[in-house]
C-alpha cells in the first residue's frame, strides 16, 4: 500500500514538471484557425518553421509555404501585410529567399526601378555600397555578365561608352599588356567554356549552379505583384534586406543584368574602388578577355 502511495505521488509529480513542455509543443505545432479561436488576434499567431503567415481575404489566417504564399497574394486569395513579416523576420526570410530566386517576380522589381529614376540611383548606390563592404557581391554580379556570351558582348559596348572606365583601362599596365596579348587558350571557338573550368573563373561554377536551381513560376496578377514589391520597397529596412538576398544569387544577377545592364554598370563603373575591382575580375577571366582581344583585333 505504501509502495503504490508512493507511485501515484511519483506520477503526479512527474506529471506536472511535463505539462509546460507538452503544452508548449502543441501550441507550436496546432493549427492556425485552432489558435485564431483562442486568440482573435492576427499579431500572436505563429507557424511552424518554414510556413509563412497569411491572413486570407475574409480575414481568416493560414500558414503556407512561401510558394503557396506568393500564389494566394497573385490570386487575389490573401493580400501581403508588411507589418505581419517585419514581426516575424524568419518568415520575412524565408518569403525573400523564394522572391530573390523566382524570375517572374523580379521582373517586377526591375521594372519599377526603371519605371523610377530615383529608385533607380537609390537601389544602385546601395548595391555598390554592399559590394564594398562584401567583394563576393561584385563576383556574384561580373560573373554572369563575363561569362554569358551575349551579356559579355553587352558588357563590352558599355565599358567603351564610358569614357571613365576606357581611360582606366588604358592606365592599367596588365589590362593593356593582356588585350594585346594573342588570345588565350585555342580561339573563342574552342576556348569558349575553357575558362569556365580551368580555375580561370572561380565563381563561374556557382553561377551555373544557381541558374539552375532558380525558380520559374509564373503570376497572372501583375499588378497584386508590384502592389506587393512596392509595399517592400518603401520600407527601407525590408528594400536593404531584399538587395542583399538579389547579390547572394549570381542566377538572379545574370538575369537582372539582362534586363538592365546599363544603369547597372554606369553606378559601378562611376565609382573609382567597384571600376577598379571590376577590372581584376575581368583579367581573371579568359573568356572575356579573349572577347575583348577579338574586338581589338576587328578594329
Amino acid at each position: 500500500m505504501r509502495n503504490l502511495s508512493l507511485l501515484l505521488v511519483f506520477s503526479s509529480i512527474f506529471g506536472i514538471l511535463f505539462i509546460p513542455l507538452y503544452d508548449s509543443y502543441a501550441e507550436s505545432v496546432i493549427p492556425p484557425r485552432h489558435q485564431w479561436k483562442q486568440f482573435n488576434d492576427i499579431e500572436q499567431l505563429s507557424c511552424r518553421e518554414g510556413l509563412v503567415l497569411l491572413q486570407k481575404s475574409n480575414g481568416a489566417p493560414a500558414c503556407v509555404s512561401p510558394t503557396a504564399y506568393l500564389k494566394l497574394v497573385d490570386r487575389g486569395y490573401g493580400n501581403f501585410d508588411s507589418k505581419i513579416m517585419k514581426n516575424r523576420p524568419d518568415m520575412m526570410s524565408n518569403l525573400m529567399e523564394n522572391l530573390a530566386s523566382n524570375t517572374s517576380i523580379m521582373n517586377h522589381w526591375g521594372e519599377m526601378m526603371q519605371n523610377n529614376p530615383t529608385m533607380m540611383k537609390n537601389t544602385m548606390q546601395d548595391w555598390v555600397s554592399k559590394m564594398k563592404d562584401n567583394p563576393e557581391f561584385l563576383k556574384n554580379l561580373m560573373g554572369p555578365m563575363t561569362s554569358d556570351t551575349e551579356l559579355r558582348q553587352e558588357m563590352i559596348e558599355h565599358m567603351k561608352e564610358h569614357p571613365v572606365m576606357e581611360q582606366s583601362l588604358k592606365e592599367h599596365p596588365r589590362w593593356m599588356e593582356s588585350v594585346h596579348d594573342s588570345m588565350m587558350g585555342s580561339g573563342m571557338g574552342s576556348g569558349m567554356n575553357q575558362g569556365m573550368h580551368s580555375g580561370m573563373c572561380p565563381w563561374c561554377p556557382e553561377y551555373e549552379q544557381h541558374v539552375e536551381s532558380e525558380i520559374h513560376v509564373g503570376f497572372t496578377n501583375s499588378d497584386r505583384m508590384m502592389d506587393m514589391m512596392h509595399h517592400m520597397w518603401i520600407d527601407e529596412e525590408m528594400a536593404q534586406d531584399m538587395h542583399e538576398f538579389m547579390l547572394e544569387r549570381p542566377g538572379h544577377m545574370a538575369h537582372m543584368s539582362a534586363q538592365m545592364m546599363g544603369p547597372m554598370l554606369g553606378f559601378m563603373m562611376d565609382d573609382p574602388e567597384i571600376r577598379q575591382q571590376m577590372i581584376e575580375l575581368m583579367l581573371e577571366h579568359q573568356d572575356f578577355m579573349n572577347s575583348i582581344r577579338h574586338n581589338n583585333q576587328s578594329e
